[in-house]
This record gives C-alpha cells, structure tokens and sequence, in this order.
C-alpha cells in the first residue's frame, strides 16, 4: 500500500479506536457547559450586582465561568478520560493545566475562525454548529496528542535517531540559513517593507545632514535634529556617499549586516556552549534571523541591528572567554568599555543601566552572591567599563558645536521624558495601562513571531530543570531578565527595548530545542500554514483586481511550496523543531514578495507624473512625522512637503498656483479632478474595527488604497 493511502487509513484506525475516549470526553464538555451556565447566570444576578456597568459585569462573570468550567473539565479529563496514561497523573499539575488552557484557547480560536468563514454561504447559527464541532475535535486531538500524550520509549533506537538526525539535520539547517540570506535581501529596496515610522525621520535627518556637507551637528526637524545619537547618521552618510547614492538599499544595506553578526555571535556562541555541536550553533543563528522581531527591525535603517550587535557582543566577549574575563581587572573591563561605548553612541547613554545591571548580575552569580568578593574583584572593573562607555559618548557633546540643543532634545526630551508618567502615577501606569509589565512580558512571544510557542516550551522547560542548567545558561537567562526588569522603569514601555535580548533567547532555544517538546514547534508550524493560506487569500483577492502578472512568477509557487513544507515538518517529528524556523522565514520570504506588488510598476508614479512635478512642489500627506520622505523616493525631482492627512489643505500663500498635491482615496474611487497619475499602496494604522472587518471579508476595502497627484488649485480648503 502505498504511503498516502496508508496514512489515511492510519487516521481513520486511530479515530476509531478513540471512539470510546472522545465519548467521555464529550460527557466531560457537557458537564462544563451546565457549570459554565450555572456560573454566570449566579456571579451576574447575585455576586456582581455592584458593578453597574451591565457589559463590565457579564465580561467578570463569563471569566468566572469560564475559569470553572475549564478547571472542571480539566479536572475529569485527567483523572476519568485519560486515566490510562501515565504521563496524565506524573506531570506536575500547574503545567499539565497551562497544556490544557492553551488547547483550549487554540480551539476557540478554531471555532471563530471557521464560523465566520462559514457565514457568507450559510446562516450563522449553522456556521456556529460547524465551528464548534471542527473546535470540539481540534481540542480533543491538542488534548490527546499534547496535553495527556502517551510517551512511548519502548522499541526506540537512539543511535537510528540520531544517524538520522545528523544526516538530514544540517542540510536542513544550512538550508534555512541560505534561505534567511535570501528573505533579509529581498525587497531590500521597498518602501513597504516590516518596518517602524521612525526610520523615515531617520532618512530625513541623514538626507538634510548630508546637504549641509558637516558630521555636525545634525540637521533636519526643529526640535528632533538630536533625537538619537550621531554615530547612525554617520552610518547614513558613508554608506550613500554623503547623498550622491541616495537610495533606501544604500541605507539599509548596513543594518543588514549588523543583523547578520548578530546572528554569526549567536552561532558562535551556541556552537561553544553546546560542546562545539555545529547544529546547535547553526540553530542559534537560524532561530534568531526567524525571531519576527529580527526581521522587522533588522533590515530598516534603524538604531536597533547595531545597537543589537553592540550589546550583545558585551555578554558574547564575557561568555567566550569566561572564566578570564571574569578574573581580569583592566583588558576585558577595557574591551567591554568600548564596545558598551559605541552602543551608547548608537542609541542612548540609557542602554548602560541594562549593560550594566546585567554586567553586575553575573559578577555576582560567579562570586557566588558574596559581596566582599564583589567588591573587591569585580566592582572596580565595572566602574572603569561604565565610565570609558560614557567617556565615548560624551564625545558627541564635545564635538558638536551645539551641546545645549543635545541637552534639551536628547537628554531631557527623548530620555528624561520617558521617566515621566502621562496617566497618573508610575505604580498605575507599571500594572494597568497600555505600557503595563504585563504587555512589555507577553512582548517576548510577540518579538518571537511564529516561535513564540518554543519560546514558551523553552522557558517550561528551563524552569523544571532550573537546578541542573549549566552555568552559561543561568547567565544567559540572568541577561533576559536584567534587561526585562530594567525596561520596566520608564512609563513609556515597549517591546522594542527587550530585542537586545533576543539573542540570548536563540542561543538558548538552540541548546534546549531536543528537550522543549515536538507539539510546541507543530503549533509554530501550524502558525505559520495559517499565516500562509491567509496570505494566498489576500493575494488572490489583490490579484482579482491588478491581474496576476503584477506578482513575481514564483510568488504562488513559494506560498504553496512553503505550506507543504510546513505539513512535511509536522509529519516528520524528527525533521519538526529543525525546520520550524526555515518554515517561519518562508512566511517572511512569502509577505515580502506579496509587498513587491507596492513597487513598480504598480505601487510608483509613471514618467509622466515624474516629469509633471519635476522642480514643482508637491504637498503629500503625513499621518506620522516625516512620511514625506517616502514620496522623495517616488518623486525623486520634486521638492516634497507634507501636510498631516485628514487635515486643512495648505492655502496660498504656502500653497503655490502651481503646486500639486497626493490625495488618498479608496481603490475603486473615479479618479478626481485634474490628476495627472496615481499608484496603489497599502494602508496601516488601521482601527480594530477595521482589522475586524478584514478579518471577516472586507480586505479590499480597507487594506488596498489608490494615491493621485492632482493640481493643489483644484483641492478645496477643508
């Protein structure tokens, strides 16, 4: 028989012979239902009557009910539904339950996802009934094959598994890394790629420096000349040869490379802890090139990739050469000075409190905690390293001829200020608001993308074996929770000050991946097939409008081919943890080929608007500061202007007779008055309701826009 048929047949025997078990588990669901009803309608007409907001009190009191319910029925399942396995009664309880809240919330996930596909071909109350049934067999099998999984050790040949896993392991390792090259380079030179607004102002300040043909002081925006550090900037000027070559490949080609050592200090730095295993090494770079934080921020022309590298080189240096590194009391203090020093330069003299928390904490952790020791061998050395750090970016004050406007832009605006609460106290702003500890917590699984389930099994299974980790792990681990601890300070708290620990993360993620469990890797896996087919959609919903030539010939064969190579990993358990971060670049590789259709020729102005506004002034809209300058790329002969979108149409005398203006409008909208061309681009910034909306069908609406340039004369004042 051959393998396709046998594997369906495989399915159908296992389905039958769990006839009986899902049976009960059904019993068990039933039972949930009568305590989750019984729960609500009890907390919302007798326990929660104080609250007065009706919508406030139902939410509470589903919460309760759902807490109970779900501990009920986790409760049954493990002592009746699967009693058999062994697993079920030896796992500790608190981890076995945060299983079973994980399936459970997968298959919610589940069941709203297909009701609301299901309801543009039929009622909703069937396309429920649907959804529920396809969740109830999901949570079954998550339940079965993750949560009460039977581990079978009888029968296994560990010298088999492991010829297998050396002979296939590393092709498929280097595989993935050629295949990273590949993602980071492509689209290099799109202005749609992963990206933050702050690189616009970035290029902004490069390009009016570059003008003014002088290293200092920086040029550009009043009042954000010095909103970083000068040594980025340089980085700009060199790299696009003082603005002769200025182009957005000319400045990001460095932060790729910046990410890239990164990646080459993960390697090598997994490949020495790991006792010199070139899997593991190559796996630490591989997983943090897969890190969605990494690709967001690695590749624009950012502070991060070599801030990122700088820092990180910090710990690398201590680490590679422990214990003298531990010992010295001049060079390496000395060596960690300098390279502290040009992370300052990069970004900010803040970045030394996270050095050297962290810096401290490992003293201390190899001292033993014994603060005499501390101080006598350790203390002077990190004092000589904070101070030659500070020693090299106080050279910007010194050099630059306007030191007081560093003062008050950079250090009291961009730093101070972000000491200072907007919403009231710290210790309320620290617990409840939108830059809570616990948002800028769950911001490692957010920077961790499609591996944020690893991420989760690595820090399980960390914490069981916490007592016979190797000592560079626990340092590790030190660094991730230094710097954690350190963001949590400012009142302004984002997942982008945690990237510098993200190294640490792939390193140790590379070491552990044998230990951290097969099912937290087909989660990621199954991530990303739901991003891919999400993203074939979306494609064919764009291509339905600008024709299939728009996107590259291989753009449908690479999602498709990706998707089964994700099914492959799954299917093959020993091929899963090593291909899940080549399956997550493939996502990358996908969206960026996606984004391509943005550019030429559909996503640029023709010659003919080129030629139309060459020396004219164009007003473009900005709904973030300095977005402008990405129609100086799209406009490259016109003097750009921004005016902020939605707002009043500049008048005359600041608008010109002449003038002309980009105006946005949805994609299917006539084309207005006097436009001489247009684009299609992609919108952000979008609303919840909107994102709901996509969500449910209406991509084209929201997600897709068209960009006309028109005479400014024919645009009434709003």
């Amino acid at each position: 028989m051959n393998r396709p048929l046998h594997s369906i047949f495989s399915v159908i025997s296992w389905g039958w012979d769990q006839r009986h078990r899902f049976f009960k588990f059904g019993i068990v669901g039933l039972s949930g239902i009568v305590i989750n009803q019984a729960a609500i309608w009890m907390f919302y007409e007798h326990v929660f009557t104080t609250v007065l907001n009706l919508s406030l009190r139902l939410n509470l009191s589903m919460a309760v009910g759902i807490l109970l319910s779900m501990t009920n029925n986790f409760h049954w399942n493990r002592r009746w539904t699967w009693q058999d396995r062994k697993r079920a009664q030896e796992l500790p309880i608190v981890h076995q339950y945060l299983q079973y809240a994980a399936a459970n919330w997968a298959a919610i996930v589940v069941q709203v996802t297909i009701t609301n596909l299901l309801t543009k071909w039929m009622p909703y109350l069937m396309a429920n009934l649907f959804g529920i049934g396809v969740a109830c067999v999901a949570n079954f099998i998550l339940n079965d094959l993750w949560t009460y999984r039977h581990v079978r050790t009888e029968g296994m040949d560990p010298e088999a598994t492991q010829l297998e896993r050396a002979r296939m392991a590393m092709p498929l390792t280097i595989s993935g890394l050629i295949l990273g090259l590949c993602t980071y380079l492509h689209g290099l030179g799109s202005l749609h790629i992963l990206r933050n607004g702050d690189e616009l102002v970035y290029m902004h300040l490069t390009r009016v420096t570059s003008m003014a043909r002088q290293w200092l002081p920086l040029q550009g925006i009043p009042g954000m000349r010095n909103t970083k550090p000068p040594l980025l900037f340089w980085q700009g000027l060199m790299s696009t040869d003082w603005g002769s070559h200025w182009s957005v490949v000319a400045l990001r080609w460095p932060s790729v490379m910046w990410t890239f050592g990164t990646a080459l200090l993960c390697g090598l730095l997994g490949w020495r802890l790991s006792g010199r295993d070139l899997l593991k090494g190559a796996l630490a770079a591989l997983f943090y090139l897969a890190f969605f934080s990494t690709y967001r921020y690695g590749r624009p022309y950012l502070t991060n990739p070599p801030e990122t590298f700088w820092v990180f080189a910090c710990f690398f240096t201590i680490l590679w050469w422990k214990p003298r590194s531990f010992d010295s009391r001049f060079l390496f203090p000395t060596i960690l000075g300098v390279l502290a020093g040009m992370a300052l330069l990069t970004k900010s003299f803040a970045q030394l409190l996270p050095i050297g928390v962290g810096l401290s904490w490992w003293h201390l952790h190899v001292r033993g905690w014994r603060l005499a020791s501390f101080v006598r061998h350790s203390l002077p050395g990190i004092i000589w390293t904070a101070l030659l750090s500070l020693g090299i970016f106080s050279l910007w004050f010194v050099f630059d001829p306007e030191p007081a406007a560093i003062w008050r832009e950079f250090v009291m605006g961009e730093n101070v200020g972000k000491m200072a609460s907007s919403g009231g106290s710290w210790l309320k702003g620290l617990l409840w608001s939108g830059d809570s500890v616990w948002s800028l917590g769950g911001s490692w699984f957010f920077n961790a993308g499609l591996l944020a389930f690893p991420l989760f099994g690595l820090m399980v299974e960390c914490w069981k074996h916490r007592r016979t980790l190797l000592d560079e792990e626990r340092l590790l681990w030190i660094w991730v929770f230094a710097i954690f601890i350190v963001f949590c300070i400012p009142s302004q708290r984002s997942g982008r000050y945690l990237l510098e620990g993200m190294p640490a993360l792939a390193v140790l993620l590379a070491m552990r991946f044998e230990h951290v469990g097969r099912y937290a890797f087909v989660m990621s896996l199954g991530g990303v097939i739901t991003v891919l087919l999400s993203l074939g959609w979306v494609s064919l919903l764009l291509a339905r409008e600008v024709g299939m030539q728009a996107f590259p010939w291989w753009h449908f064969p690479l999602v498709v081919g990706a998707i089964a190579f994700a099914v492959m990993a799954i299917a093959r358990p020993r091929w899963t943890a090593i291909c899940s971060a080549t399956a997550a670049l493939s996502v990358f590789l996908s969206l960026s080929s996606f984004l391509s259709v943005f550019d030429a020729p559909l996503g640029t102005f023709d010659t003919v608007v080129t030629e139309a506004t060459a020396g004219r002034v164009v007003w473009a809209p900005e709904k973030f500061r300095s977005v402008a300058e990405t129609h100086r790329f799209l406009l490259p002969r016109a003097v750009v202007r921004g005016y902020p979108a939605g707002g009043k149409v500049p008048d005359a005398p600041i608008r010109g007779p002449n003038d002309f203006m980009v105006i946005q409008q949805p994609l299917h909208a006539p084309a207005p008055a006097g436009a001489i061309g247009s684009r299609i681009d992609i919108t952000s910034r979008h609303k919840a309701w909107q994102i709901w909306e996509m969500a449910t069908g209406s991509v084209q609406k929201h997600l897709f826009a068209r960009e006309w340039v028109v005479p400014a004369g024919s645009q009434p004042a709003r």
